[in-house]
């Protein structure tokens, strides 16, 4: 048998732009299901989802400019230190919030009456927004505003980057409420749901790392040995950090 030839550079990037893009669009579609099951939204999407009920004006759209914001304070802590490739992270905010706003208008049927059924839309949810941050990662692009942020952070502050991580979800769990309950004199959009989201998508992205990551990696990379190949990142390793 002839070896299948390693693909070329411009071949493995075109993959690796792929993965990612398709990493994207999962995410978007596991943030619609979450929306769906009306049992919370996913922490770091919170905020913008709340803006978007408060003022009618499309989630899609607030996600945009929630993420901008979030890459704006990633330049007040770097200053010099930021990276122009970095202002990229714009363009990923863009193209995540138009795959939200088209992936709401895709999923038009009403949200389950039934307890369990709306339970199992949020736990596909998780499924889905896993695969979608498998995707994402792997091929080691620009990270998405959010992760962003924290990387600034880490990387003034020395703190831990998953202990940072989940301060940021909490925080901006917390701000949802507090801006939700100022406005209404109640919570919405912040519930069970919220939670499953903050533990379960960590616990089934480990499953998928170990199962999928070693043939994602040759897809994006080519094979083991290729000598142009970049040794692989930890599974513990959650982050995309700059190339």
């Amino acid at each position: 048998m002839v070896a299948s030839a390693v693909p070329s550079k411009k071949g493995l990037m075109i993959r690796r732009i792929v993965a990612y893009v398709l990493g994207l669009f999962f995410i978007a579609l596991g943030v619609s299901l979450s929306v769906k099951s009306n049992l919370g939204i996913t922490p770091v999407n919170s905020v913008p989802y709340i803006i978007s009920l408060l003022s009618g004006l499309d989630q899609g759209l607030m996600t945009v400019i929630a993420y901008s914001f979030f890459v704006l304070f990633q330049i007040a802590l770097l200053r010099k230190e930021f990276q122009p490739r970095s202002f990229l992270q714009v363009l990923i905010a863009i193209l995540f919030g138009y795959f939200l706003s088209l992936c709401n208008r895709l999923l038009v049927f009403p949200s389950p009456e039934i307890y369990p059924l709306r339970l199992g839309m949020m736990a596909l949810s998780v499924v889905v927004i896993s695969l979608g941050i498998l995707l994402y990662l792997v091929p080691v692009l620009i990270p998405q505003p959010a992760e962003g942020l924290c990387l600034a952070i880490e990387k003034k502050s020395g703190w831990k980057y998953h202990n940072i991580k989940i301060g940021f979800d909490c925080s901006m769990v917390a701000l949802a409420a507090l801006m939700c309950f100022l406005a209404t004199g109640k919570v919405y959009g912040i519930r069970e749901g919220t939670l499953i989201a903050m533990i379960g998508v960590g616990m089934v992205l480990g499953v998928f790392l170990k199962l999928f990551k070693p043939r994602l990696y040759e897809f994006c990379f080519g094979p083991a040995d290729n000598e142009t190949r970049p040794a692989e990142p930890a599974d513990g390793d959650m982050r995309t950090p700059p190339e």
